[in-house]
């Protein structure tokens, strides 16, 4: 893959210094319950240090609000992966697919009809991108898509990309080979962020962690308008 372990581990360091010094605040959410089933099911996945565990983080519920709003705010259920979204990368990764996909299989086993909606912002969408590449086909069907921001795995030759940073450039971790026929993704990086675009190619600074922070507003947005979070939650949403 892309990118050094020295220059994954400076991206980490980056992200940490730059959120503890901007005061981030942590938003939270009732604790899971069993499942309830509706038309459409909205599961978000945060990203690293990004709210707390019992959350879907600071990001994530801005997409929702944009879902609900296509789809009727009583069409949709919304949920959450409780997993450590921590700087020990590897490890947190592999609590959050564990968790992801039990958040998934008690969905698709107890509501027969739900559309499953996947958002995930940072290690969160690593871990959405992840999960979605080894589904079964059966699970895929009952997908309605994946929205993700700031994806340490985007690459911009795939569909559902939506960047003005320069064409070559992938995520910190790597660029996703591919995504499996018939989903819908819609995937946005923020001009200048260099967590998903990067290649290992730029030393990640706080000037290139900056945009990666900034999915809830337009300032680095690609989209002229709109913030990342709200535009892949409508997008999955209206799948276009």
């Amino acid at each position: 893959m892309f990118g050094s372990r020295s220059m994954r581990r400076a991206a980490l360091g980056a992200v940490a210094a730059t959120m503890a010094a901007s005061g981030i605040v942590a938003a939270t959410a009732p604790a899971a319950n069993a499942v309830t089933c509706r038309a459409y099911t909205f599961i978000g996945v945060r990203g690293t240090a990004d709210g707390t565990q019992a959350s879907m983080g600071t990001r994530l519920p801005t997409a929702l609000s944009a879902f609900r709003a296509k789809k009727g705010t009583a069409n949709v259920t919304s949920d959450y992966v409780s997993y450590p979204a921590s700087f020990n990368y590897l490890a947190s990764m592999s609590s959050g697919r564990t968790a992801l996909k039990s958040k998934i299989n008690s969905y698709v086993s107890g509501c027969p009809t739900t559309k499953i909606a996947l958002f995930g912002y940072s290690q969160g969408a690593h871990i959405v991108g992840d999960v979605v590449v080894g589904m079964s086909s059966t699970q895929r069907a009952r997908l309605q898509g994946i929205g993700l921001i700031g994806d340490p795995m985007f690459n911009p030759a795939l569909r559902g990309k939506v960047s003005k940073n320069p064409s070559t450039r992938g995520g910190v971790w790597g660029k996703r080979a591919s995504w499996p026929t018939g989903v819908f993704v819609y995937n946005v990086c923020n001009t200048g962020d260099l967590i998903c675009a990067n290649d290992g190619t730029n030393a990640v600074t706080s000037a290139g962690v900056a945009p990666h922070q900034q999915y809830t507003t337009a300032t680095y947005s690609p989209l002229a308008g709109t913030s990342g979070a709200y535009a892949i939650g409508s997008h999955v949403a209206t799948r276009s």
